[in-house]
């Protein structure tokens, strides 16, 4: 298999999964041809790239996650600096509740939750089911991640002028924290690993059902409680209490690679999609069925690949 192939499939996949699911930009204002390379360039190579180094140096989920963390911090505090925009904040009907050192930190935990979920690892996982035969193979080669790199490291440049601008410690502590997740990723090998469990029935449409819950219920919760008055670390703990929960249940349960855990999560965006497209933006309700459509192909595909 030729791992173009996959690299092509998911520099693709990522700037949708990450814009468009979350209906920031629609579909047909996502291929524009002066977004589209932009988007490709700070999704799709970071997606690319956490995954490649996920695979050569042997990290696992937990590494894959971390990474995650980390590409979330580079696009939302050093990029589009949502973390430190009060318009954004306003905006989404957040305002200025959990704004500590002119950070939101309801909008900060948010944003990563979802990049680690949805545009990486969601990402990763499901190009990994689309291309079974080059899954334990690298995808770019050292030239191709320079060439990822670089261009992940250009949009900041390219698009400076687009958003707030921050303060300096800020952006500065925002950049440790993404250096801090990296370093902490290269660890996990050393981890100790997780005991073998013992023989279970996989019920693979609860990890699923789980995973929309907590997905819908993370979701309402993000821009319910700034409303009700409560102080914001508790608001905070509330709003981030439904992933905590789900991981830990899909640790347990969870007998495969994630497919059903992902097809959950996207299930919830979806649904956002389609119902956001019919108040005139038709696009993102034609986009959310075509991707729909594909995770049916998808679990269609598995489903044959394990009986034989």
């Amino acid at each position: 298999m030729n791992a173009r192939k996959p690299a092509l499939a998911l520099l693709l996949t990522a700037p949708f999964l990450g814009e468009t699911l979350s209906t920031a930009t629609p579909p047909l204002d996502l291929i524009q041809p002066w977004r589209l390379p932009v988007m490709i360039a700070l999704y799709g190579c970071g997606a690319l790239i956490c995954r490649e180094l996920t695979y050569r140096y042997r990290l696992g989920l937990p590494g894959l996650c971390l990474l995650a963390a980390a590409y979330a911090v580079y696009e939302e505090a050093l990029v589009d600096r949502f973390w430190f925009d009060p318009r954004y904040w306003d905006s989404v009907g957040v305002g200025s509740f959990s704004e500590v050192w002119h950070t939101n930190l309801l909008i900060a935990a948010h944003l990563t939750a979802f990049h680690i979920a949805v545009s990486i690892c969601s990402s990763v996982l499901l190009v990994e089911r689309v291309f079974p035969a080059s899954r334990q193979r690298p995808w770019a080669g050292r030239r191709g991640l320079a060439v990822a790199g670089s261009a992940l490291l250009a949009v900041p440049v390219l698009t400076y002028a687009d958003f707030a601008r921050a303060p300096a410690g800020q952006l500065l502590a925002a950049g440790g924290l993404c250096v801090l997740f990296i370093g902490c990723a290269f660890l996990t090998p050393r981890l100790p690993r997780r005991p073998t469990p013992v023989s279970r029935t996989p019920r693979p449409r609860l990890l699923g059902l789980i995973a929309f819950t907590a997905t819908a219920t993370h979701f309402v919760l993000v821009y319910t409680v700034p409303s009700t008055g409560v102080s914001w670390p508790i608001g905070t703990a509330t709003a981030l209490l439904p992933i905590a929960l789900a991981v830990l249940l899909i640790r347990r349960l969870m007998t495969g690679d994630g497919l059903w855990a992902v097809t959950g999560i996207l299930a919830f965006f979806l649904m956002l999609d389609a119902v956001v497209g019919f108040g005139g933006r038709y696009d993102l309700t034609i986009g959310a069925l075509a991707a729909a459509l594909a995770l049916w192909w998808i679990h269609k595909r598995s489903a044959r690949a394990q009986v034989r």
